[in-house]
């Protein structure tokens, strides 16, 4: 399975910063085929390896968002949107700043309640996961797991949850 997407998925070295290699997935969702493959695998793995029980997917900003939204579709999940950006949900509005492998950032959501599975396109270092958790409890919400398109194990992604990945590096 990782062979076939890795065919796909274009390295950009020293993007967004010197010294990140960036793995662009764009190629694998202009392809609608090979994209309906990637969200039944990802089905595929939350029935093995993690679980389908729960209310919400909370998808990370902004790639997140893309097969995060199918995939809730495909398992008549509600979204919850995690913004990266502050000032973009209304409401009452919970934040967490957290560290990157190459900086700092913050997550965003809504007030609200119910057990989330948390969606991302790559997991890195766990940061962003790690900076979500925190995000979704202050705001009301159970994390009971998480699931990644792209997982970079030499990073040694440390995170709370239970989770799965797609493809690994």
């Amino acid at each position: 399975m990782n062979q076939l997407y890795k065919k796909y998925i274009k390295e950009y070295q020293d993007f967004p910063v010197d010294g990140i290699n960036f793995l662009d997935l764009n190629p694998i969702y202009k392809e609608p085929p090979l994209r309906r493959k990637l969200v039944k695998d990802c089905i595929s793995c939350l029935e093995t390896s993690i679980t389908t029980d729960f209310d919400y997917i909370a998808t990370v900003e902004s790639r997140g968002f893309i097969i995060g939204s199918i995939l809730a579709y495909e398992l008549d999940k509600g979204i919850i949107l995690l913004r990266s950006k502050k000032k973009r949900l209304p409401g009452k509005v919970y934040s967490v700043s957290y560290d990157l492998e190459y900086g700092q950032s913050s997550v965003e959501v809504q007030e609200g309640s119910g057990d989330i599975l948390i969606f991302d396109d790559v997991l890195a270092t766990g940061g962003t996961t790690n900076g979500s958790i925190a995000c979704l409890i202050k705001a009301g919400y159970k994390p009971i797991g998480a699931l990644y398109l792209v997982e970079l194990k030499f990073l040694n992604p440390q995170i709370i949850l239970p989770y799965g990945s797609i493809i690994q590096y």
